[in-house]
């Protein structure tokens, strides 16, 4: 498949989505988004931004107990459900369970990806948020 290819597909999704359409294309047009996601993050490798939020959520979590990890999961659970884009840096949010700090989306991924993974091992999570996927 040619980048071109893919440009328009992401188009094409993107528009779907905006439409009235029923709630099957809609979810088939979503899935087409993460995958062409997930194929670029791919292709970039790991985005390094992502690798200290990733070392911040760890020690984030070391020393709390399972329901306190669990307490902030879900907290940042039930954000995924408005698809917060974790391209967009600029974008903060408040979480009750962390008082006094605000949080990017991606930072949140990464905080919600290391408690299920310190809360269950060999756990893996799928993730939502992402509308497009791009090197940086």
């Amino acid at each position: 498949m040619e980048m071109g290819d893919i440009e328009l597909a992401q188009k094409l999704f993107k528009a779907e989505l905006e439409m009235e359409v029923p709630e099957e294309l809609r979810s088939l047009a979503g899935n087409g988004l993460r995958e062409i996601a997930a194929r670029e993050i791919k292709a970039c490798g790991p985005r390094m931004d992502a690798v200290f939020y990733l070392l911040d959520a760890m020690r984030l979590f070391s020393g709390k107990s399972l329901n306190e990890v669990r307490e902030v999961a879900f907290e940042i659970g039930m954000l995924g459900h408005y698809e917060p884009d974790i391209n967009d840096p600029k974008k903060t949010h408040v979480l009750w369970s962390l008082p006094g700090r605000t949080f990017s989306a991606l930072e949140l991924l990464c905080i919600i990806y290391a408690g299920s993974r310190g809360s269950k091992k060999g756990m893996d999570i799928r993730w939502t948020w992402a509308r497009s996927g791009e090197c940086r």
